[in-house]
């Protein structure tokens, strides 16, 4: 009998601490996700292998001359690529925008990150808008392209917008259906939020500019292109060029082989009016691309011209032909009165990646040369 007993105990006590165990991993799992809804807690990196700590001290690059030129962007790379996201003395902060809702509408809002950089920088500042490509998030792509330690060592911020997957189930940002309802829908998101950092006390609204990768470029594309008057320049890397797609399946066929079509032409596809304000541009292209054919760099390039009023000398400029030395450039420049206005960079090597990235993240590559401080060096020359 007491044999009998005592085994039953000990099967209740085994129950009873499996019960505990499993209470500790929901109650640890709860907090965790308690505390990734705080906006003042710093981002964990995804699929990042864990790295020792590194000293957060960021020496100061001199520009050379031109000062967004591939080679400068080589020795800023060099100055602050040790700095990882939750070293930043700055604040990352989850906000969300309430927009107009459109009819059938469930959620009319867009969610954003924001860095801040540190109190050491002073007064109203610049912002650069950048957006993901497919299949990224903010934490991935803030943390692959270091653009928050660029910050936080240029002292601007940076506002991330978020494909929510509601939209697009890969998070893609819709630059081939430009519909009231789709991509149309989108872009005017993304200007509410210029709207928005241009109101903020602690924005220069007439310091504020738009990047983005892949569909993200595609999309600051058209937004830049849309609202010429929010926007001081912009920055595309891997970008598609836009007016050429009005479903996924064109979409596609875009990304693969660019347009046979007049890239000018195809502003009044994409919703432009050319001869707007004046939209500085900046394009980086890998030559190796397989995901977006290098071809579309260079339309895009020469949209930018056409929107501009300059001459497209770049019609008459062979096609890219294959890499021959990973990493290095190709660079093309227009504008006038001694100021670029237009510049192409094609990258020898580099895939459908973000150039001088943090290849540990997907879509980032550590050849080329440091796009996100190529981007800066450009986009600051730049006021509405």
């Amino acid at each position: 009998m007491t044999k009998s007993l005592a085994a039953d105990w000990h099967a209740q006590l085994r129950r009873l601490s499996r019960v505990q165990a499993r209470t500790e991993t929901r109650v640890k799992s709860w907090l965790e996700r308690f505390d990734s809804l705080n906006p003042l807690t710093p981002p964990r990196p995804q699929d990042v292998p864990s790295r020792p700590p590194r000293p957060a001290v960021v020496p100061a690059t001199p520009p050379t001359t031109p000062p967004w030129s591939p080679r400068s962007a080589r020795s800023a790379r060099s100055a602050w690529a040790a700095i990882t996201p939750d070293e930043l003395p700055g604040t990352w902060q989850a906000h969300r925008l309430r927009l107009a809702a459109l009819p059938g509408e469930l959620v009319p809002q867009l969610s954003y990150q924001l860095y801040i950089p540190s109190k050491r920088h002073r007064g109203p500042l610049p912002v650069v808008v950048l957006l993901h490509g497919c299949r990224q998030t903010p934490d991935a792509i803030s943390a692959g392209t270091r653009m928050n330690a660029l910050a936080e060592q240029e002292g601007f911020i940076v506002a991330y917008p978020q494909q929510p997957l509601r939209r697009q189930v890969q998070r893609c940002w819709q630059w081939f259906d430009l519909s009231a309802a789709e991509g149309g829908r989108e872009a005017h998101a993304v200007s509410a939020l210029l709207d928005a950092l241009a109101a903020r006390q602690d924005v220069r609204e007439r310091e504020i500019y738009i990047a983005g990768m892949s569909a993200g470029a595609a999309m600051a594309a058209v937004v830049a292109l849309r609202y010429p008057g929010k926007v001081a320049a912009v920055a595309m890397h891997s970008g598609v060029v836009i007016g050429a797609a009005n479903t996924p399946h064109s979409g596609l066929y875009a990304m693969r082989h660019g347009a046979t079509a007049e890239p000018a032409w195809l502003l009044d596809a994409a919703g432009v009016t050319p001869g707007g304000p004046a939209m500085p541009a900046l394009v980086i292209h890998g030559l190796a691309d397989d995901a977006v054919h290098p071809v579309n760099g260079r339309l895009l390039a020469r949209q930018f011209l056409a929107y501009n009023g300059l001459e497209d000398r770049l019609a008459a400029t062979p096609d890219p032909a294959p890499a021959e030395e990973p990493g290095r450039c190709r660079e093309y420049r227009f504008g006038r009165w001694s100021r670029d206005l237009v510049a192409l960079v094609e990258v020898e090597g580099l895939d459908h990646a973000w150039s001088g990235g943090d290849a540990s993240y997907g879509f980032h590559s550590d050849i080329g040369p440091d796009a996100s401080a190529m981007m800066w060096d450009f986009l600051r020359q730049h006021r509405r």
